[in-house]
């Protein structure tokens, strides 16, 4: 699925430049693209702006844009734990609505979702291993 992901950011130098870097490095994300996120168990319509991938540990972190009405299922991750921050929009889930500022952490195993996003929502996603997604519905 990661895979998937990767070859889709190919189209993107500054990406490409950032998900190899093996130093230090800033990137503009205004000049990233965004581009499709496609994933097995995802509805299609998010879109991602890939900001640095770590080859050996395959930690990433992304920028994801949601749609408004966009409606993301519950799953979980075996492989990774993930983090968001929320940067604009609102996304409801179960526990609540994530509005921007909201800091939220899923444990590896651990079921979370569904998100809905009330209206176009962005967020900084940092996995702290390599993405797998597992629809729980």
């Amino acid at each position: 699925m990661m895979r998937k992901i990767c070859l889709l950011l190919a189209t993107s130098v500054l990406v490409v430049l950032a998900a190899s870097a093996d130093q230090s490095f800033s990137l503009k994300t205004g000049e990233v693209g965004w581009v499709p996120l496609e994933m097995d168990g995802m509805p299609p319509g998010l879109q991602l702006r890939t900001l640095h991938e770590n080859s050996a540990t395959k930690m990433n972190s992304a920028m994801v844009k949601y749609p408004k009405g966009f409606r993301e299922p519950r799953h979980h991750h075996d492989t990774c734990g993930h983090y968001i921050y929320v940067i604009k929009g609102r996304l409801n889930s179960p526990d609540g609505d994530l509005l921007p500022g909201t800091f939220s952490y899923a444990a590896p195993k651990e079921p979370h979702g569904p998100y809905n996003a009330v209206e176009g929502t962005e967020i900084l996603f940092y996995t702290d291993g390599p993405l797998d997604f597992i629809v729980d519905e």
